[in-house]
């Protein structure tokens, strides 16, 4: 299975182009590609300007108690990314904040090879981020037919593209989010400006401005205080607090509506 975990995706860059079919044109794989191209790029903006980014549902995290060493696991979920990408987890991944996810599907261990400890200032209370991205990787090889009437038949190439996602501990709030949450307060000024000064027009909402190009694929999961003393001979993730604080939430349509519908008028 080959790695492409380092793939960049191509939003905020210029106009789209559709392919355009005639009569007795030559296809080839770039024409393909480019088909393909385009509606990834169509989803990835509609989901970024009309719905926004981060997890819509399940992507719990908490502490693997009696484990050796600081040990997450975080539970099954979908969320969007900055970029528009979708991000499915489909099973519980195990996260060792020292060597990072444990089993991931198309990626290696952080670092490679492991290192050791990752922690800075051992000893102190740190604060990590379990964080994912969206990530491909290529996978189901075949066999490459011979160009003309060649018989070298041992050419391979990757069939298919694996959609998937990459699991880090990250030491340091992602840019983005801190810049994600300023917008929204912002927002949220704005509206309980015009509520106070136009009772009248509170419910013309105003036009937000377009959302910021990305420059960073991560969706923060949870935020982990860990314990001073991390050598414990006992369980070590006592002393952890995971919490949620600077997990961006995005809920669904019904979701919303069933909060309109049940919250106090």
């Amino acid at each position: 299975m080959s790695n492409m975990s380092d793939l960049q995706c191509a939003s905020c860059t210029s106009p789209l182009e559709r392919m355009r079919y005639f009569p007795r044109q030559l296809l080839t794989a770039d024409d393909l590609h480019a088909e393909q191209a385009y509606f990834r790029e169509k989803m990835r903006r509609h989901n970024r300007h009309l719905h926004g980014w981060g997890v819509a549902c399940g992507c719990s995290v908490d502490p693997v108690r009696d484990a050796k060493g600081l040990l997450v696991r975080i539970s099954p979920g979908y969320a969007v990314s900055p970029f528009g990408d979708e991000i499915q987890i489909p099973d519980a991944v195990d996260v060792d904040l020292q060597r990072g996810a444990l089993d991931q599907p198309c990626t290696v261990l952080m670092p490679c090879p492991p290192t050791g400890a990752t922690v800075p200032n051992p000893g102190a209370r740190a604060i990590a981020y379990i964080a994912v991205r969206y990530a491909e990787c290529h996978a189901r090889p075949v066999r490459v037919l011979p160009a003309g009437c060649g018989c070298d038949e041992t050419a391979c190439e990757y069939s298919r593209v694996r959609e998937t996602f990459e699991v880090k501990v990250l030491w340091a709030l992602p840019e983005s989010h801190r810049r994600a949450a300023q917008d929204d307060a912002k927002w949220c000024a704005m509206l309980r400006t015009m509520a106070t000064e136009h009772p009248r027009e509170s419910l013309l909402l105003p036009v937000p401005p377009c959302p910021e190009c990305p420059d960073d694929p991560w969706v923060v999961l949870a935020t982990v205080t860990l314990p001073a003393n991390s050598d414990d001979a006992g369980d070590a993730t006592r002393g952890m607090r995971i919490s949620y604080e600077d997990r961006r939430v995005l809920l669904s349509t019904q979701r919303l509506q069933t909060a309109m519908q049940c919250l106090p008028r």
